[in-house]
């Protein structure tokens, strides 16, 4: 079968991959958008709980793709917005930017928690998580601790998403050492149906609940071919393209872990206006590339 052959096939098949996310705010993640609109279009999770929200992006595709298939669920993104030993410490401006775009376009669906996520686990009864996206601390400890921590909240229906499960030395550098995703990944994958994709620093799948629908049994099984991950990977790569064309500037962080006593450098002067949100600035400019391709 030739290749647009194959592409039509799979685009008819993964009907859900099809959408294009309207929040591209950060670019670790969004490589995974296409998988995760075609999950949730299959799942039709009523929960979905997030651990580490940072700046949006894959919170607003899950709120995205929740309203696009006609579910009536909640999104909950569980943060402290005040950074980790990999991102660094924030300000508060990430969480402002992030509020503002859920309570604009996300009203009904998505919900911002502030707390640490062992805390946070307390709001939610047993059983009651559909979806359960990983994706705060990155130490094998942290992550152990999530899973197991959150593991009672999960439905007979869940799956858990973990990100960052192919973040090696070569693709990141020295601060990899500090990742244990993978490990942990590896360690409970066998327990229960599984994929994962290598793209986009690594996404690890983990189909958790006993009576999850049979069309995301099915992802599992056609996991296994290549034309699968390819085309995944493929409509991921469109979107990671879409993101480095608005050329977006990430938020500086003060570098984690300063020592004690050790002053900070002073800060820059503050610009003569206040900056647009980092969502704004991002919808702004998705709309400027739509209208030019739309007068091509």
């Amino acid at each position: 079968m030739e290749d647009s052959a194959v592409e039509t096939a799979m685009a008819q098949r993964y009907p859900w991959a099809a959408q294009q996310p309207r929040l591209l705010a950060s670019p670790w993640w969004i490589g995974h958008i296409p998988f995760a609109f075609e999950l949730i279009g299959r799942l039709r999770p009523r929960v979905i709980v997030e651990l580490g929200t940072y700046s949006g992006s894959s919170f607003a595709a899950f709120c995205q793709a929740l309203e696009a298939a006609g579910i009536d669920g909640r999104c909950f993104g569980v943060d402290l917005w005040e950074g980790d030993i990999h991102m660094g410490h924030f300000d508060d401006s990430l969480y402002r930017g992030i509020a503002d775009y859920v309570a604009e376009n996300h009203p009904r669906t998505g919900v911002l928690v502030r707390k640490e996520f062992n805390a946070a686990s307390a709001d939610f009864a047993e059983g009651s998580i559909d979806l359960l996206h990983i994706d705060g601390t990155h130490t094998y400890e942290a992550v152990s601790n999530d899973f197991h921590t959150w593991k009672a909240k999960l439905s007979n229906r869940s799956v858990v998403l973990f990100h960052d499960v192919n973040v090696t030395v070569e693709n990141v550098g020295e601060p990899a050492r500090k990742f244990g995703v993978r490990r942990f990944f590896d360690e409970v994958k066998s327990a229960y149906p599984h994929l994962e994709f290598a793209h986009c620093y690594g996404l690890g799948v983990l189909v958790t609940g006993p009576d999850v629908p049979s069309e995301v049994l099915d992802l599992v099984r056609s996991s296994n071919d290549a034309a699968f991950r390819q085309f995944f990977e493929t409509r991921g790569e469109a979107v990671s393209q879409r993101f480095r064309d608005l050329n977006i500037e990430q938020p500086k962080h003060t570098p984690y872990g300063q020592a004690a006593g050790e002053s900070a450098p002073p800060p820059e002067p503050p610009p003569p206006a206040a900056p647009l949100p980092l969502w704004r600035r991002a919808v702004r400019k998705l709309h400027r590339i739509s209208r030019q391709w739309g007068g091509a």
